[in-house]
């Protein structure tokens, strides 16, 4: 019997539902202990399924949803399309008809639907999406990445509890290092927006190290990094910009000795591999929406098959993990958050 069931929004991505629904064969494909449920309008979902490999597809099931959000609707309409697949998708949650859910959709309508359905943890006042990016010789957690544009403190400082508690329960990281992005390290400088939560967090016993600026996303200096949702989907992007332009340099670089050897050097592919495993955005999977009273992910919105597979069996991991369970207990000990 499978011990993770995954919702997946099937109609949400500027791939779906083709390659959506491709990404949750693959993923019941590699892990034997999974069920996905494809959350969208049953006909189209039935279709794609029918050219899709026999292997698997006894775990994946369909839940009818005859409204579709796309990426140019309002965030309110995440929860106002009552038949929507987001809302759906969101309603299984809930009812603990499934264990998280996937979605590559409209992420602000998913954010919306989310905390309209499934609602905050305790003491949390807004949700943050949280993205692991490479770092030095592992990783870092930023969040905000996107979802509150519009911060006060407390909501910075939340974010900083919260990724904090994940990357505990998620990679087992005893008291991970904490970080708040600023224009320099130095204590004082900054808006008055980071200043306070600067204040906030060196009132905790939380592993507060203080400021980081941009080049220390990727230096491995500490393993969370706080920021407001504008500067961290920014700097996101970006990372996503610079991966893109140096892999087709190193792809260059790869047909190149490819024209001097017949087969290319082989160190060097194995090293094109481990720099994509471990830098390309679709083998990360997706980023979980923290402090909502539920598990979701939030893919890209360009994810093919490859980055929902592996969204999906992110998804797993961290049901398997208890990280919501974890992280609500860490929020409740936290008597300082208020």
């Amino acid at each position: 019997m499978a011990d993770a069931r995954i919702a997946l929004d099937a109609m949400g991505g500027d791939r779906a539902p083709g390659e959506t629904v491709r990404g949750a064969i693959e993923a019941v494909g590699a892990d034997p202990d999974l069920q996905v449920v494809l959350v969208g309008r049953e006909p189209v979902l039935l279709a794609e399924l029918e050219s899709a490999p026999e292997a698997g597809r006894d775990r994946i099931e369909i839940f009818h949803a005859s409204e579709v959000v796309s990426g140019g609707d309002a965030a309110a309409l995440g929860y106002r399309k009552e038949d929507g697949s987001i809302r759906r998708a969101c309603e299984l949650v809930k009812s603990d008809d499934v264990h998280g859910l996937v979605a590559a959709g409209n992420t602000a309508a998913t954010v919306t639907a989310a905390v309209a359905v499934l609602k905050r943890l305790p003491r949390v006042r807004r949700p943050g999406i949280a993205v692991t990016l490479p770092s030095g010789d592992g990783r870092t957690t930023l969040c905000d990445a996107g979802a509150n544009i519009h911060c006060k403190p407390i909501h910075l400082f939340h974010y900083g509890i919260m990724a904090s508690l994940y990357c505990s329960a998620m990679f087992e990281k005893e008291r991970p290092t904490i970080g708040l992005m600023n224009i320099g390290s130095e204590a004082g400088k900054g808006t008055d927006l980071v200043k306070e939560t600067a204040r906030l967090f060196g009132e905790t016993n939380l592993n507060f190290i203080g400021n980081v600026e941009g080049n220390d996303v990727f230096n491995g200096r500490c393993d969370v990094i706080v920021c407001e949702g504008f500067v961290g989907n920014v700097i996101l992007k970006t990372a996503e910009g610079l991966y893109a332009m140096v892999a087709r340099r190193l792809q260059q670089v790869q047909k190149a000795l490819d024209g001097v050897a017949k087969n290319g050097d082989e160190m060097t592919r194995d090293a094109l591999r481990r720099f994509r495993s471990n830098a390309d955005w679709s083998e990360q999977g997706g980023a979980p929406l923290l402090g909502i009273n539920g598990m979701v992910l939030i893919c890209h919105g360009r994810s093919g098959a490859r980055a929902i597979r592996n969204g999906i069996l992110q998804a797993a991991r961290i049901h398997r993990k208890q990280v919501l369970q974890s992280m609500a207990r860490g929020l409740v000990e936290e008597g300082s958050v208020s």
